[in-house]
C-alpha cells in the first residue's frame, strides 16, 4: 500500500469516539426519540417502581408520557425534553407527596400502642401516691392515675409508660 492509499484507509474507517459522537448528534436522537421509546421508560420506570418503595421512579412517569405525547403529535427532541423536565417537576412536586402520605401514614397502632384509648377496668384501686392495676381486655397491667380510683371503675387508657398504664376516667 502506498501511503495514499494507507492515508485514504485510516480517515475512511470512522474511530469509537467519532462513531459515539456521531450517534449523540441531534438527528441520531431525534429519531431515537420517538413515542415508542418514551413508552418503554415509562415502562421500565413503573417496573422499577414495583420494586422500590419510595415512588421516586413512579414520579417520572408524568414526565415520559408528557414527552410520549408531545413526539406521537411529532414535535422535535427539545420539546419532548421540556415536556418531560416538566411533566417530572410536577409528579415530584404535586403527585410524590400525595402517595407518600397514603403509603407513610400512621397505619394501625400495634403493641402497647395500640393500648392508648382503650377501656380498662380497675381490679385494684389506684392513688395518686400508688399504683393500682386494671383490666384490658384480658389482660391486667399496672396503672397510675392523677386521681383516686376505686376497683370498678371504668377508665380509659391515657399513655404508656414503660409497663405501667396511666389511666383516667372515662368521660
Amino acid at each position: 500500500m502506498n501511503p495514499q492509499e494507507l492515508e485514504t484507509a485510516q480517515t475512511s474507517t470512522p474511530t469509537f469516539w467519532e462513531d459515539f459522537f456521531s450517534f449523540l448528534s441531534a438527528e441520531s436522537l431525534q429519531d431515537l426519540m420517538s413515542w415508542e421509546f418514551w413508552l418503554v421508560v415509562t415502562i421500565v420506570l413503573l417496573a422499577g417502581e414495583i420494586l422500590t418503595s419510595g415512588f421516586l421512579l413512579g414520579a417520572l412517569t408524568p414526565g415520559t408520557l408528557l414527552a410520549a405525547i408531545c413526539a406521537g403529535f411529532g414535535f422535535n427532541m427539545y420539546v419532548q425534553l421540556t415536556a418531560f423536565v416538566l411533566g417530572t417537576l410536577g409528579g415530584l412536586i404535586y403527585l410524590r407527596p400525595i402517595f407518600m402520605r397514603k403509603v407513610m401514614g400512621q397505619g394501625v397502632p400495634s403493641n402497647v400502642g395500640a393500648l392508648v384509648g382503650a377501656a380498662a377496668e380497675v381490679t385494684e384501686a389506684i392513688s395518686g401516691s400508688a399504683p393500682g392495676r386494671v383490666k384490658v381486655v384480658s389482660e391486667e397491667w399496672r396503672a397510675r392515675s392523677n386521681s383516686e380510683l376505686a376497683t370498678g371503675t371504668r377508665v380509659q387508657v391515657l399513655s404508656v409508660e414503660g409497663n405501667t398504664l396511666i389511666v383516667g376516667p372515662t368521660e
